[in-house]
């Protein structure tokens, strides 16, 4: 995760600017430690927002097989 992914997901997330901007500093300083970010955004009032998140939540394949439809028109008397 970068310093523009942590943005992005605190502004997603409804974090205020000025506590983006804390947090953020935060983690230049400490380095981009999820748990320790949360712990943080903890003691600003707000719920935890980087435990849920995982880096490889994408490659997650919940969906199984997806089949197209065809894209020409059949009528009844094809499917018999």
């Amino acid at each position: 995760m970068t310093f523009k992914d942590l943005e992005f997901l605190l502004e997603l997330s409804g974090v205020m600017k000025k506590d983006i901007e804390y947090i953020l500093d935060f983690a230049k300083k400490n380095g981009i430690e999820k748990e320790l970010i949360d712990d943080e955004l903890g003691k600003l009032g707000y719920e935890r927002i980087l435990e849920n998140e995982s880096d490889d939540s994408w490659d997650d394949d919940d969906y199984g097989h997806v089949e197209k439809f065809p894209h020409r028109n059949k009528f009844s008397e094809d499917y018999d």
